[in-house]
């Protein structure tokens, strides 16, 4: 969204709003992940593929592909620096600080860390209860 001025070239208040959104990472729900998917799968994956690789679609047509999501350096990353990336881009990635509200940059990079989390999880990080079940419904 473009900046908002009045008549004294003031700030708005949704120009405040949005900063103060900026700050405030929220905690993590389902319904968060939820709208990170969302967002991610309409912003992120046409070039990182909808589970973050780098070989979405862009690549195939020939754009440059980006960074893995799950390259141990990008794991390693904190949450900052994936809502900066989305806010400002980086390398030939260009920044969507004006097309991605805040709150929803924030349940992206939260979409993102569940991404990693999946693509690298073990079996013994499967509650046991849940394992169980697994195993019943392998099971001929």
């Amino acid at each position: 969204m473009p900046r908002q001025i009045n008549e004294d070239d003031r700030p708005t208040e949704d120009d405040l709003a949005r900063k103060e959104q900026a700050k405030r990472k929220p905690r993590v729900t389902a319904q968060l992940l939820a709208r990170g998917h969302d967002q991610f799968d309409v912003f992120c994956a046409p070039c990182h593929d909808r589970v973050g690789t780098g070989r979405g679609i862009v690549v195939e047509r020939g754009m440059p592909r980006p960074p893995s999501l799950h390259d141990q350096r990008l794991f390693g990353a904190d949450d900052q620096h994936f809502y900066d990336v989305i806010s400002n881009g980086y390398g030939a990635m260009y920044g969507h600080g004006d097309r991605i509200r805040p709150s929803d940059r924030w349940a992206i990079v939260a979409y993102i860390r569940a991404l990693q989390l999946s693509q690298h999880a073990s079996m013994a990080d499967i509650p046991p209860d849940v394992r169980q079940t697994m195993a019943e419904k392998k099971s001929p």
